[in-house]
């Protein structure tokens, strides 16, 4: 028996970090003792959250607060919580399938992109009870929703800057960020231009809050000016991890209908995620073992590269204060570990963290005779379906 890994990270400001893993997500602390769980199996201690909706886990993200965690399903369900005693604040059943969420600044909404490329906003706070509002079974209030902007495709991100002027940054199949004013997101401020595919992250960083980061299918990470859109800098991973496909440690896979380039070498970037303590970027690419890491300096800047090895391919990455906690990818070989856990040593650069890792690793993940793989993200962000016959959908799963 094999046991079902850890698909999403997602660390809050206060010291919990998020693990989910199919349909259940443990919340721990900076211990990595479970102080929360939707599984069985966890220590008493623990308060146990029952499941709001079905199917599996596709985004999570905590407050800027650390008040407020919420979490959507491949189902469309959206959930959101408070952190305190984790009772259910609000639910959301979205129209269309939910592929990444985040807070504004205040807390006060949870923004939702989706696969149709609209980002909706869903209230948090607790209705009035006087107010008439549909509830939930569980006793959590069902949010109205209201528009905020759109695309014409699929949206991959979202993200929120940080500074007295916030901006919504959204990116898409389309290889665009736009950056677009918060709440009035109908005026767009800008659009980044550059990248030749899909743009699967973005982040923002309170450390430079005029500049956001991007990561895309095309084996780019650029940097950007966000009021204005301006490229400053584009770091090609390919000089930087080329030979990681010449020494076998990462593999190609053989191409197949719904993943055609699979046997070519290729540096897409699955995550970007701001280190606030460290000031640098942390960055992770399907496929290969690694975490790059891209100090931040004033200029601005990202300096050189810096890779770390890791035992196995990547499936997400979060940073817990001055940790990097980095999932391993479903269907990879090599460790059982769930995730690795990596912090600064005397040294200055990141070494493996034993003690929380093996405490992440002790989490009660269920158990299964085969570990599903995950799709690529160059099935589901690239655009190859255009070029397939027309009874070849674009395997994307509906709606």
């Amino acid at each position: 028996m094999a046991r079902l890994p850890i698909s999403l990270v997602e660390a809050s400001p206060t010291g919990l970090v998020a693990l989910a893993s199919d349909a259940d997500f443990h919340i721990a602390d900076r211990t990595g003792k479970v102080v929360a769980s939707t599984a069985d199996g966890v220590a008493s201690s623990a308060v146990h959250i029952g499941k709001h909706g079905t199917g599996a886990i596709r985004a999570a993200a905590f407050s800027r607060d650390g008040a407020l965690f919420a979490a959507c399903t491949t189902e469309k369900a959206v959930t959101i919580y408070r952190t305190d005693d984790w009772s259910v604040v609000r639910t959301h059943e979205a129209e269309k399938r939910t592929n990444a969420i985040a807070f504004d600044p205040s807390g006060a909404f949870l923004l939702t992109a989706d696969k149709f490329g609209d980002v909706h906003r869903i209230p948090t706070a607790a209705p009035a009870p006087s107010a008439e509002v549909a509830m939930a079974e569980d006793g959590g209030a069902k949010a109205k929703t209201e528009p905020l902007l759109g695309h014409v495709s699929i949206l991959c991100d979202v993200a929120v800057s940080y500074g007295p002027r916030p901006f919504v940054l959204t990116c898409d199949r389309d290889e665009k960020l736009r950056v677009s004013r918060y709440p009035n997101a109908y005026n767009i401020q800008a659009f980044g231009l550059g990248h030749k595919e899909f743009v699967t992250s973005v982040a923002t960083a309170q450390f430079a809050p005029d500049i956001a980061v991007t990561g895309a299918g095309d084996g780019t990470v650029r940097l950007w000016d966000i009021a204005s859109g301006r490229l400053l800098q584009t770091v090609e991973l390919e000089g930087i991890l080329s030979k990681y496909y010449a020494d076998g440690r990462a593999v190609c896979d053989k191409s197949t209908r719904e993943d055609r380039t699979a046997g070519a070498e290729r540096y897409g970037v699955l995550r970007v995620r701001a280190a606030e303590d460290l000031r640098q970027f942390v960055v992770v690419v399907e496929r290969i073992p690694v975490v790059v890491i891209l100090p931040f300096s004033e200029g601005p800047g990202l300096d050189s590269a810096r890779v770390v090895d890791i035992a196995s391919p990547p499936a997400d990455v979060a940073v817990l204060g001055d940790r990097v906690i980095v999932a391993y990818a479903p269907a990879a070989p090599g460790p059982s570990d769930l995730v690795v856990v990596l912090s600064p040593s005397s040294s200055g650069s990141l070494a493996v963290d034993e003690t929380l890792g093996g405490a992440l690793n002790a989490l009660p993940t269920a158990e299964v005779d085969v570990v599903p793989q995950a799709p690529s993200i160059f099935v589901w962000g690239g655009k190859a379906y255009l070029d397939r016959p027309g009874n070849e959908d674009d395997g994307d799963g509906g709606d």
